[in-house]
């Protein structure tokens, strides 16, 4: 255990100058595929709230879901169905297609924006509601805090297209989007943007590459 530890501290993220953070994917699929008992000990920490839980095990898990044989961002049934009932406002089967959205992928942003919405209208307990909305904000401060967005050098990372629009909207509180493009090169989506107090800049840049190369 000791061993895995110190590798995920030294692998998992490389510090430079700036206090930007880099992610390795190597180490993350490494862990992922042959130190799975190590990586699901992090996923419970995450699934259960753990108040000791550190960016880094949110990394692991939210990054590790793109090793794991389920990963199938956009071409997942439910999460079509899930886009469906969210439209609809139909809370009650929004929150069960979301409750099993959860059972295979614990990091969908779609699905725990879904729960935090339908829960609260659907009654549920308050615990349940905190329960979601700690696994949402921790997995979106994660994502900004492993990048500035600024550049291809320093983009968030998302392991879903979806995921861009609650960086963007929920995170960033930008209000208008003006357009985006795909960078061949560095697999980085480019999206314009009218900036704000909280990001005051005009290109926000997200790097696809566990998607796309996934897709491709």
């Amino acid at each position: 255990m000791k061993k895995i530890i110190t590798a995920l501290t030294l692998c998992l993220v490389t510090f430079i100058a700036n206090a930007q953070v880099f992610l390795d994917y190597a180490t993350i699929e490494d862990i992922v595929k042959n130190e799975r008992e190590y990586f699901d000990d992090i996923l419970n920490i995450y699934k259960n709230d753990d108040p000791m839980i550190r960016l880094d095990d949110i990394a692991l898990v939210y990054y590790g879901q793109a090793f794991l044989p389920q990963y199938n961002p956009g071409g997942d049934e439910n999460e079509k169905a899930l886009k469906r009932f969210h439209d609809a406002k139909n809370y009650t089967e929004a929150y069960n297609t979301a409750k099993k959205i959860m059972e295979y992928n614990p990091v969908s942003l779609n699905a725990l924006f879904n729960l935090l919405i339908s829960s609260k209208e659907l009654g549920k307990s308050q615990e349940e509601f905190d329960s979601y909305a700690k696994k949402y904000q921790g997995i979106l401060k994660m994502i900004t805090e492993y990048g500035d967005g600024n550049s291809s050098e320093s983009p968030f990372r998302v392991i879903s297209p979806d995921d861009q629009n609650y960086v963007l909207f929920h995170e960033l509180e930008i209000e208008k989007e003006i357009s985006r493009e795909l960078d061949t090169e560095t697999l980085c989506n480019i999206i314009f943007v009218e900036p704000n107090q909280k990001y005051q800049y005009r290109r926000v840049y997200f790097d696809l590459s566990l998607y796309l190369k996934h897709t491709n």
